[in-house]
């Protein structure tokens, strides 16, 4: 017996092995994912396995929830209160959400910061054990090793930090994620409707995910998310007034896009905006510099349902089920301006796929794009990475990398390698042939794009 085969013996805990079957692929993607996460809470003395200093701005989105749910409480508009010395901080959920926080006001702020944050890492080995429960469940043995490299990604990457320091939400919706996946595989689907709608309530556009279930033919899912939503959005109504549920579509919602920001390109050191509109907003107004504004979301969602397409015909595999997956949550993330912690929604068919995904050579592309999507830094930073790089190719590279983050990069080129399989592998291309519509779209943007370029 080799000295790994007796030390993974030797360290057998509770069932598990250290080390499960070979995925080194695998354990290279998350263990590539940990580097900037560390080296942000390395750098911070005031947060740590040991620390919790809170101070500062640490904490500000929960002490958002915090006031806003004491004003809720107190009758006023908890839409126009903010935590003392965060003038720029608001609650941005749907009325029926601050109810989530009102037990939380029986403890100092800071206490409950810290509750939520415990919270936060339940719902991260909640949403590590249906990981391993799902990919055990298709034959692949994972060791502690595994598990621990799932927990991390969730907790110690840089998609997690943020949630962490700033006191969010979007680990508690990435453990919601995964559990309304496990649902789906179990069958369960009152809980998925329920769980979704509920992620959905704080989000809105989690409420994306219900494409799958039409596309799966989840009736009794689809059905219970839109009670569950219908009812969420009619409690806030009745429990705070109907000024406060339109204060929050027209004041609140349709002023979190930064629109006017997007016109023209949206520059390299803007917020660190994670989405298509990123990129888009240069090529559009590059081709056409007097586009109007609706143009950009109008040809971002044109992406996204061409991108669903792709990904929604032909199903049968368990490996097309997850880039299906993937792809409703990539879209669900990119369509909108989202933040880069929100990457945690993704990670149940992510970290799937990572495991199970087992033929092609496509997949090598995707492991790559994969470690890529942990580089979640602002594209001004991105730019130092391309000194020294010779001309033309420092052009060339700039143009892409100043006009996207290495995460929406990233993303992009996993769902490509994944649609790429897709198409070598199909096995009836009759009802769906992605050539087909890719030449007769360039047929149709090529002339336009030269005369554009032409009249420049």
């Amino acid at each position: 017996m080799s000295l790994p085969s007796r030390l993974n013996r030797r360290l057998t805990l509770l069932g598990r092995p250290l080390f499960g079957d070979r995925a080194i692929a695998a354990w290279i993607i998350l263990a590539a994912s940990f580097p900037l996460g560390l080296d942000l809470y390395l750098d911070n003395p005031r947060i740590g396995l040991w620390t919790w200093d809170i101070y500062g701005s640490m904490g500000v989105n929960y002490h958002v929830y915090h006031v806003a749910a004491e004003a809720a409480m107190e009758g006023a508009n908890f839409y126009q209160v903010h935590p003392p010395g965060h003038d720029a901080y608001y609650y941005l959920y749907p009325p029926i959400t601050a109810l989530t926080w009102i037990p939380f006001t029986l403890f100092e702020w800071s206490t409950g910061y810290t509750l939520l944050t415990v919270l936060s890492v339940l719902a991260a080995v909640l949403a590590t054990v249906l990981i391993v429960r799902f990919i055990e469940s298709h034959d692949h043995r994972l060791g502690w090793l595994d598990c621990g490299l799932i927990l991390g990604i969730f907790l110690l990457s840089k998609h997690a930090y943020g949630s962490i320091f700033w006191g969010n939400i979007n680990i508690l919706l990435g453990g919601l994620f995964a559990l309304g996946f496990w649902g789906l595989y179990r069958d369960r689907e009152v809980l998925a409707g329920v769980v979704f709608a509920v992620a959905a309530l704080f989000k809105i556009f989690p409420a994306l995910v219900g494409l799958w279930f039409l596309r799966d033919h989840r009736w009794t899912a689809t059905a219970v998310a839109l009670l569950t939503g219908v009812a969420g959005l009619i409690g806030g109504v009745v429990l705070f007034g109907l000024d406060t549920s339109v204060f929050y579509f027209t004041d609140v919602l349709l002023g979190r896009s930064g629109s006017d920001a997007f016109i023209g390109g949206y520059p390299p050191d803007g917020f660190l905006y994670v989405t298509f509109q990123r990129p888009l907003s240069h090529l559009i107004w590059w081709a056409w510099p007097s586009a109007p504004y609706v143009v950009l979301p109008a040809l971002s969602a044109g992406l996204s349902a061409l991108i669903l397409y792709v990904f929604y015909v032909n199903v049968d595999t368990l490996t097309e089920q997850l880039m299906a997956l993937l792809a409703t949550t990539v879209v669900t993330m990119l369509i909108y301006p989202s933040l880069q912690w929100y990457a945690v929604l993704i990670f149940f068919p992510l970290i799937a796929l990572v495991y199970l995904w087992r033929d092609g050579w496509e997949r090598y592309l995707f492991y790559a794009a994969a470690i890529l999507f942990s580089f979640n830094n602002r594209p001004s930073e991105q730019l130092e990475y391309l000194t020294g790089f010779p001309e033309p190719l420092q052009g060339w590279l700039s143009a892409i990398v100043g006009a996207a983050t290495f995460q929406t990069i990233g993303m992009s080129v996993m769902l490509f390698a994944c649609a790429v399989y897709k198409l070598r592998v199909a096995d009836d291309r009759s009802a769906f042939d992605p050539r087909v519509q890719v030449r007769a779209l360039w047929a149709w943007l090529a002339p336009r794009v030269r005369s554009a370029a032409n009249s420049r």
